[in-house]
């Protein structure tokens, strides 16, 4: 037996010698048909958890497509979350019942142990966090999962998270990759911008699924009832932020939806990413609002390895009734540093009271970007794929969303990537227009994310 790798480099597939020594053999003309396929590796799993996706390498009509489609299987074997290592092999059909091109598909396993742990670090929104992970694996042998999970960042946001999910891949919805979860959590976080923390404790259950299909839109349905408690910082803080404080009670709707067609996370050079979040808030307890908020972008090539790119969001938040409180100060949108505005501080845009944010209800912002490698980027090897340079114009708005009294900055920085998840950028940026109660960060500018204008 030979081995090949197929398009996706981590899929191993050991083929028979004959294709092995005939590299340059075209494959589409060698017809092939699918005797017989065995999964091997389960103890804990059903059957019929694995059985639908294995299927899909009977469609096979000639040994390209015995490839093609071994590769897709193994992916989506991968995705059940049953095995720790995966790996196919194909052999020539064999016995009284073998048909002349016949040939046998074996996917060979381990599967995932009954606990997993994790310990390791996370890149957050301009912060960094210690990291736990728990995990029981294929509880009842259709992918049930129960993941205990807790962070601490270096802002002193904490989080801890106990989430039950059932997924429905093995179900005739499975192309729609169905799942409900379950969680309840507590989370704490310091906002030193607006000299507040915040505490809140719930619980969420979730349906996630694709929908359509060909255009590959992932939406998220949630119901969320919390109890959320803001308090002062310390006796700096401004009266406003005394007057948010207390306890509060939330029973909400949400939905997201999102479609990602970049190729390229990080630093994409084609395509296009959009998310849209929407809450409605006033179930029950003592909060009441409407929110809405909008990401999207745009990525083109241009020449000599350069693209272009365009990055807008957009949020406003409204209160529901006449007679209802206005949504708090931690409900509300801040706008500003190197992630959002360059060129002003955290939340350095709009109302601002003995220094502090107020957050706004509504606010829009939109970046131009010009991304080209570094100019000796090649005496870098592969290494250099990982910097790239941008020249950028953002600008923006709160609390309106004309151009009146609008909000702008221009620069130039350098990228450069943390593995898949996010990037850093150290940015020379110069306000061009602000108004009364900004703040400004001329000069240089370091940020941290994964999501950024």
């Amino acid at each position: 037996m030979g081995a090949s790798k197929s398009k996706d480099s981590q899929c191993q597939i050991k083929l028979p010698k004959f294709y092995r020594a005939r590299k340059d053999l075209d494959l589409t003309i060698c017809p092939a048909r699918i005797d017989k396929v065995h999964v091997a590796g389960l103890s804990r799993t059903t059957e019929d958890y694995v059985q639908r996706v294995a299927s899909r390498v009977f469609r096979a009509t000639n040994f390209q497509d015995v490839i093609v489609e071994c590769t897709e299987a193994w992916a989506s074997l991968n995705e059940l979350g049953i095995y720790k290592d995966l790996r196919v092999q194909i052999d020539v059909s064999q016995g009284a019942n073998a048909s002349p091109n016949g040939y046998e598909v074996s996917f060979i396993g381990t599967e995932l142990p009954r606990v997993v742990g994790a310990v390791g670090t996370e890149v957050g929104q301009n912060e960094g966090s210690m990291t736990f992970d728990l995990t029981t694996p294929n509880v009842l042998g259709r992918g049930e999962r129960a993941t205990l999970h807790g962070s601490y960042s270096n802002s002193k946001r904490t989080d801890l998270t106990l989430r039950i999910s059932k997924p429905y891949l093995h179900t005739v919805l499975g192309d729609y990759k169905p799942e409900v979860a379950v969680e309840v959590f507590r989370q704490a976080a310091m906002v030193p911008i607006s000299a507040y923390k915040t505490e809140n404790f719930g619980m969420l259950a979730e349906f996630k699924m694709l929908f359509p299909l060909n255009w590959r839109v992932s939406h998220s349905f949630q119901y969320e009832m919390s109890f959320r408690e803001l308090y002062a910082l310390g006796k700096q803080s401004p009266f406003f932020i005394s007057q948010n404080c207390g306890p509060r009670m939330a029973s909400l709707l949400r939905h997201i939806a999102s479609i990602d067609m970049r190729d390229n996370r990080i630093f994409p050079t084609r395509g296009a990413h959009m998310k849209c979040t929407t809450e409605y808030c006033g179930l029950g307890g003592n909060l009441s609002y409407l929110l809405g908020n909008l990401h999207a972008e745009v990525s083109f090539p241009l020449f000599a390895g350069l693209s272009a790119q365009f990055v807008g969001r957009a949020g406003v938040i409204r209160n529901i009734g006449k007679n209802q409180p206005e949504p708090p100060i931690s409900s509300l949108f801040t706008l500003g540093g190197p992630l959002t505005l360059r060129g002003f501080q955290f939340g350095g845009v709009g109302p601002h009271c003995d220094g502090y944010a107020m957050g706004m209800h509504s606010y829009w912002a939109t970046a131009f970007h010009l991304w080209a490698p570094l100019p000796f980027y090649s005496y870098l090897g592969r290494f250099g794929d990982n910097f790239r340079s941008h020249l950028f114009y953002n600008f923006g708005n709160c609390d309106s969303f004309s151009v009146n009294n609008l909000r702008a900055a221009a620069g130039f920085g350098v990228a450069m990537r943390i593995g898949e998840r996010a990037r850093i950028e150290c940015n020379y940026c110069y306000p061009l227009n602000k108004e009364k109660n900004d703040r400004t960060q001329p000069g240089l500018q370091f940020g941290i994310g994964y999501e950024f204008i």
